[in-house]
């Protein structure tokens, strides 16, 4: 194993637990197999038994950015401040004022009023934009 990747597996077994918790206060009261239901919409496939280990810290691969940005987004509890927290423990930093958190929680608070087809467009559009991608990248 390169130093690189030993580096990362310290990284992520040091951080996996607070990863998996935090993920697990986003997801609120909402089940797991409604989130996984609602992962495979933006097309990641997550069992619920996968989940499951995800929030109790017992996965041994970090998890993408990209999946994690999308299970964020699939959550009941989502928030500005949580999404940014939840970005920051994993070593990215979210850009975004004070301003663009307001704004973001107005987004999320409108969007959880749409219906679940319009939620499901929504959540990939919204997925793409914040990795910074347009849907001809994708």
């Amino acid at each position: 194993m390169s130093e690189r990747d030993e580096v990362q597996v310290a990284r992520w077994s040091a951080i996996r637990s607070r990863v998996g918790s935090c993920l697990r206060e986003l997801r609120g009261g909402y089940s797991q197999a409604k989130l996984s239901g609602d992962l495979e919409d933006l097309g990641y496939h997550l069992t619920q038994s996968t989940i499951s280990r995800i929030e109790q810290g017992q996965v041994e691969q970090p998890l993408s950015l990209e999946r994690l940005v999308g299970w964020a987004l699939c959550c009941q509890a989502l928030s500005a401040p949580a999404f940014k927290q939840l970005l920051q423990l994993v070593g990215f930093r979210l850009p975004w004022s004070d301003e663009d958190l307001r704004r973001f929680d107005d987004l999320l608070r409108h969007y959880r009023r749409l219906a679940i087809p319009d939620q499901i467009v929504l959540r990939r559009k919204l997925l793409w934009h914040l990795l910074g991608l347009r849907a001809e990248d994708v």
